[in-house]
């Protein structure tokens, strides 16, 4: 980590993020959210493992980097074609192909909290359209009724795992047959909060779970996940836009998954 520009290369994240098993996971978990004295860069160490251990195992086994798949075998053509295409959404924001939204309900409040997303189809063809299919309320597999399962401070949300059925939380998507899939690519950086990613799973493939990064420079994620959308404010208010991906992000949690005290649920959704 270069504390001069707050930003920390893929592979620096990875050689630095120690193992851990699930004990230690528990503890690191329980206080997270609780001790804001923990220096950044183990906080961030701390968010690459939680996303990339899943939800299912308290294991925060770090997966190794997979690079984005491209149609180009050469190694070295994929590598240059993936430094050329490289986005900085804080200098230039992809167009925004399409909006859905996801309302959210909190335990404690009557009314549910409308999340407005834009999504860049141009860039993340594939990775959208499952997204905006799990969009569908009336879907087989659909985010309506899932819940926002990991709450890190000042880091991420993460949420949208679901299954068709309803046992077996995070393994669902609607693309290539139901199958987890490979990214279109990782060429978003992610130096603006709000950006929606998806969580990969340890070989590198996607499915219904995202995270929304809620600090402004997250370049732990920078290579290893892929953005594919952003948090859109409400001009209507209501509560939505970052100012609800923060208050999400201020909830209580509990061990050893960093999950809602109380839960935070996703019951509707649809496409605008």
């Amino acid at each position: 980590l270069n504390p001069s520009i707050g930003r920390v290369s893929s592979s620096a994240a990875l050689s630095a993020a120690p193992s851990a098993d699930s004990s230690s996971e528990e503890r690191s978990c329980q206080h997270y959210n609780a001790q804001p004295s923990s220096s950044l860069q183990q906080r961030r160490q701390f968010v690459i493992q939680s996303i990339a251990a899943g939800i299912i195992s308290t294991t925060a086994t770090l997966p190794p980097f997979i690079a984005p798949a491209l149609a180009d075998d050469d190694s070295t053509t994929a590598a240059a074609a993936l430094e050329a295409s490289s986005i900085d959404p804080s200098k230039t924001l992809p167009k925004i192909t399409q909006k859905v939204y996801l309302d959210i309900k909190f335990a404690k409040y009557k009314e549910p909290k409308r999340l407005t997303i834009g999504l860049f189809g141009e860039i993340m063809p594939r990775t959208v359209d499952n997204f905006v299919a799990l969009c569908n309320s009336d879907a087989e597999a659909s985010y309506k009724g899932s819940s926002f399962y990991r709450v890190l401070s000042d880091m991420s949300i993460q949420g949208g795992a679901i299954s068709s059925n309803g046992k077996t939380p995070g393994i669902t998507s609607t693309a290539n047959g139901g199958k987890p899939f490979a990214p279109d690519n990782y060429s978003l950086q992610h130096s603006v909060a709000g950006l929606v990613s998806a969580v990969r799973s340890p070989n590198g493939d996607v499915d219904s779970r995202f995270f929304v990064q809620t600090e402004e420079d997250a370049g732990w994620a920078d290579g290893r996940y892929a953005a594919f959308g952003i948090v859109l404010d409400n001009d209507e208010g209501g509560g939505g836009g970052m100012d609800l991906v923060r208050r999400i992000s201020k909830v209580d949690v509990k061990a050893p998954q960093n999950s809602p005290t109380d839960p935070i649920v996703i019951v509707g959704c649809g496409v605008l």
